[in-house]
């Protein structure tokens, strides 16, 4: 009798538990041992595993389900698989618009971004794409926020990939007071940009950006190589700029409060 109830016991485990604990494993396996960091670039492979581990789930449960006297037949099975993939697609549209969504983001020649990649999705803060599930695409910002936006957002969406380039620009911008030698700022202004170590291209082009009420705005595009050394050459090049002018007598104009006591003016 204790013979025939550990066989039921044993029997029980095989067919219902076992194929979740080989499942669970696998997952364990994948995650652990093909991470993120492996498959960074390949976005496509990530999306792959994520489909495998989930058919892999629905594999475990089709096993366990037929393990279940009423579920022993593959037709019914089937037939009864269908009746659920009706009303669990009724009941998740927008899931399964973002898993089409991540298919079609994913796509060897389609996709606008690779894992590892600062982009920037509509007015989403700029980030880089950390992973993509069956559902998300995770983004993670300098502030080390972590946004999960649905693929179906991302499929619709406008993306600007800052890495996709060999080179990454963006504008530093400065005013020079009103009777300035301009030929002469402007030549400072190449000549401290392109003596930056982190410099990349031909000498910059620097231009007239606006005649102001207080003085003439001047602009040139600084570019690097990495998009990630930009914002501190662009905070680097400013600071040199300015000691520049202060040496050279060029004057930058701000605002001056000028305050009257009586008959004394005083600045």
């Amino acid at each position: 009798m204790e013979a025939k109830e550990a066989l039921k016991v044993l029997n029980f485990f095989l067919k219902h538990i076992l194929p979740f604990i080989v499942a669970y494993a696998l997952n364990l396996y994948a995650n652990k041992y093909i991470s993120i960091k492996m498959l960074r670039g390949k976005v496509y492979l990530v999306f792959f595993k994520n489909i495998v581990l989930a058919f892999i789930w629905l594999l475990a449960a089709a096993v366990a389900l037929l393990g279940i006297p009423d579920f022993n037949s593959l037709e019914v099975l089937l037939t009864s698989s269908g009746v659920v993939a009706v009303v669990f697609g009724l009941g998740a549209q927008s899931t399964l618009a973002n898993v089409f969504a991540g298919i079609s983001i994913s796509a060897p020649r389609s996709r606008p971004f690779d894992i590892g990649d600062r982009i920037k999705i509509d007015s989403i803060d700029p980030g880089y794409v950390e992973n993509i599930t069956l559902r998300h695409t995770v983004i993670k910002t300098y502030q080390n926020e972590i946004i999960y936006v649905p693929n179906s957002v991302v499929g619709s969406a406008s993306i600007i990939n800052y890495t996709q380039e060999e080179s990454f620009s963006y504008p530093i911008i400065v005013s020079v007071a009103y009777g300035t030698d301009m030929e002469k700022a402007m030549k400072i202004m190449a000549d401290v940009i392109v003596a930056h170590p982190k410099h990349y291209g031909g000498r910059p082009q620097v231009l007239c950006k606006s005649c102001d009420e207080s003085g003439v705005t001047l602009r040139a595009l600084v570019e690097t190589r990495d998009f990630k050394d930009n914002p501190s050459t662009c905070s680097e090049c400013l600071v040199e700029l300015m000691k520049r002018f202060a040496e050279e007598g060029i004057e930058i104009p701000y605002n001056k409060l000028v305050v009257y006591k009586g008959d004394k003016k005083e600045d």
